[in-house]
């Protein structure tokens, strides 16, 4: 749903869309991948793991995880790694392929809805375009050496073009708004770009005499904020030292003079493709580290990001001038469940963190606390003593409530003050109170002595008392909680004894007809398929028709890229095991997936016959037992000895094709 109705792409544009995607390509450019039989490998961009598991199927276009389970196309691929609806995606791959979609939807105001959509891309077009111009003359101002200055205060300067400086400078895209009032006003009008657009962003202020705009970001260090499709939505700017009377000289400047105080962040306002509530900044760039470790870290400020991706701590974000809000907590939570909060050792620091612990609920993201030295920040803690030292305080973070606990009982007033220090004690019991994880607030039961016990109570009536306080805290709010109290299937699932042998050989058989779904053309292979019986015989039989379907549309050739679409006709109970089988494929050679065919054929016969053969022999005794019929015995003789025959028939092929 967008502009308030529904949109609907044309199913053709669609198609043509992933048609001209490479699928390997794209997931390239965010895995390294190695070829594996008829499939590409690595390690899996949705989990941590040491071992690839992550596999991505070009003739298939699709991909999966054997060990988080994730799989799709590239419009899903695209969902997961960039937080994306399929409208989005679909459009973000599009504009990769050079194509132009169709949409169309049933709202009569359809125009415009379109024409909201090009002023909105007017927007970006002024914010893609002012990012290109302030990198620029980060390189090539004249008035550019402040900026550097500031850069190689913080120890970000690059010793040659492609080191992690010089990558985290790019993907941040940080610039330099040169000194003046119209270097970007002159840069945008020379290329063609809309004024009243960059007005609308931000970017440029009217004059007040009406004719004309001067630069919003003068003389600053520029920051691009990404969305999470990667385009500037809006920048985050520093104040740097006035330059030198000389330099402004030499390029034919006259000194500003600043009627006041200059701050020392200025950022853009909010605008229809900004809003800063809903913005996280640096997640695009990180989103992949934060999936990979399953937890994201926010620090306060931008150099605090910048600074820590440059030395090889990726997954760290940052709001943006705010305090940290439940949209935020809600865009971080897409990518990871937990988040570690790395904010500066000060008062404000510990502040922030404070307010931050009612979002994360709401948001139902789980939250720690790492401790850094009182009035430093992440930046610097990694500049002096490298990012070694920062992870160090990553690993010793606390729970939010176990850290929340303990600055309530930092500095605790005097002995004396009774009532300041019962106060703490309330203050102690709201927090377990109003705690939302149960199994969190009954953790509390286990430590309330010692927190009653960090104020230094003698007196045992007084002692047992308040412990009773931080007690009741910890069951004042308790509710059931559903999702602790329902068991799983994978628990209520007896333990394993594995598959009986049929239902492997069974599988093995729809297997192979997966990897290549063309030899349910072969009319040998299909009288072969007649030992199936259950779900497994139900999948062939929907494949089957699948298959035939195509090959009466004259499409065969393209079948195996359709075959996620007969998943759902296939019992639950196969739907895992044909969803990896679909876009990991395991047979290299339609040779051998034939040959495999016939071989797991004659074991489920061979199966047969040995299953039926004790019911045989125990027909046999309770005959003779009984005296029952000589008819009926000599029938029954004939059964056994028949199946006895064509069991062994049945190993000595077997045995031939060892041989073979």
């Amino acid at each position: 749903m967008r502009y308030g109705f529904p949109v609907v792409m044309d199913p053709g544009t669609i198609e043509r869309v992933r048609e001209r995607t490479d699928i390997v390509a794209l997931v390239r450019e965010t895995v390294k991948l190695a070829a594996a039989g008829r499939t590409w490998k690595g390690l899996c961009p949705f989990h941590h793991e040491k071992t690839p598991s992550f596999h991505v199927s070009a003739e298939r276009g699709r991909f999966h995880c054997f060990g988080c389970g994730e799989d799709g196309d590239v419009f899903r691929f695209v969902q997961l790694t960039e937080g994306l609806s399929f409208v989005e995606a679909v459009r973000r791959l599009a504009d990769r392929a050079g194509l132009t979609i169709t949409e169309s939807t049933y709202d009569p105001q359809a125009r415009d809805a379109a024409e909201a959509r090009q002023r909105k891309q007017a927007l970006y077009d002024v914010n893609a375009a002012a990012a290109v111009y302030f990198e620029r003359t980060l390189r090539e101002h004249p008035l550019r050496s402040a900026a550097q200055a500031e850069l190689e205060r913080r120890a970000l300067v690059p010793t040659e073009p492609t080191d992690a400086i010089a990558d985290a400078l790019q993907a941040f895209r940080v610039g330099y708004a040169p000194y003046g009032w119209d270097g970007l006003v002159s840069h945008l009008q020379s290329a063609g770009l809309d004024l009243g657009a960059a007005e609308a962003v931000g970017l440029v202020v009217r004059r007040k005499s009406g004719t004309g705009y001067f630069d919003q970001f003068r003389h600053r260090l520029s920051f691009a904020v990404l969305d999470l499709q990667g385009r500037v939505v809006a920048f985050s700017c520093r104040s740097l030292a006035d330059p030198d009377p000389a330099e402004l000289a030499r390029g034919g400047l006259v000194p500003a003079t600043n009627p006041g105080p200059t701050p020392k962040y200025v950022n853009s306002p909010e605008s229809p493709i900004y809003k800063k509530r809903e913005t996280v900044f640096g997640l695009f760039q990180a989103r992949q580290h934060v999936r990979q470790v399953e937890q994201a870290v926010v620090v306060e400020g931008n150099f605090d990001v910048l600074g820590l991706h440059a030395r090889g701590i990726r997954n760290v974000v940052a709001p943006l001038g705010t305090a940290f809000t439940e949209e935020q907590a809600t865009q971080i939570r897409r990518f990871a469940p937990t988040v570690i909060f790395l904010f500066d050792g000060d008062r404000a620091g510990r502040e922030a963190v404070a307010k931050s612990r009612d979002a994360c609920h709401r948001a139902e993201l789980h939250a720690k606390v790492a401790t850094l030295p009182e009035g430093t920040d992440p930046d610097e803690l990694a500049r002096r003593e490298g990012p070694e030292a920062v992870k160090r305080c990553l690993l010793a973070a606390r729970g939010m409530l176990e850290h929340l606990i303990a600055t309530a009982l930092d500095d605790l007033p005097p002995p004396a003050d009774a009532a300041a220090r019962l106060a703490r004690v309330e203050a102690v019991a709201e927090l377990i109170a109003t705690e939302r994880d149960p199994a969190i607030r009954a953790l509390a039961d286990a430590f309330a002595d010692e927190v009653v016990a960090r104020l230094g109570i003698s007196q045992a009536r007084t002692f047992e008392a308040l412990s009773r306080m931080v007690r009741r805290g910890a069951r004042a709010t308790r509710r059931p909680d559903d999702r602790l109290n329902r068991t799983t299937s994978a628990q209520r699932a007896p333990g394993g004894a594995g598959a009986p042998e049929a239902q492997a050989i069974e599988r093995a058989i729809l297997g192979a007809l997966l990897d290549y779904p063309e030899l349910l053309g072969r009319g040998e292979v299909v009288t072969g398929l007649h030992e199936l019986e259950g779900d497994v015989a139900a999948a062939v039989a929907s494949l089957r028709r699948f298959w035939d379907a195509h090959v009466l549309r004259g499409d065969a050739a393209t079948a195996g890229r359709a075959l996620s679409e007969v998943l759902p006709k296939f019992p639950p109970s196969l739907h895992a095991f044909a969803t990896a089988r679909i876009a990991a494929p395991m047979i290299e050679r339609l040779e051998d997936a034939e040959a495999q065919l016939h071989e797991n054929g004659e074991r489920l016969r061979t199966l047969a016959v040995t299953r039926q053969r004790p019911a045989v022999v125990a027909e046999l005794r309770r005959s003779e037992a009984t005296g029952d019929l000589a008819q009926g015995l000599e029938t029954l003789h004939r059964r056994q000895s028949a199946l006895k025959e064509r069991a062994d028939e049945l190993r000595r092929r077997a045995r031939e094709r060892g041989r073979r």
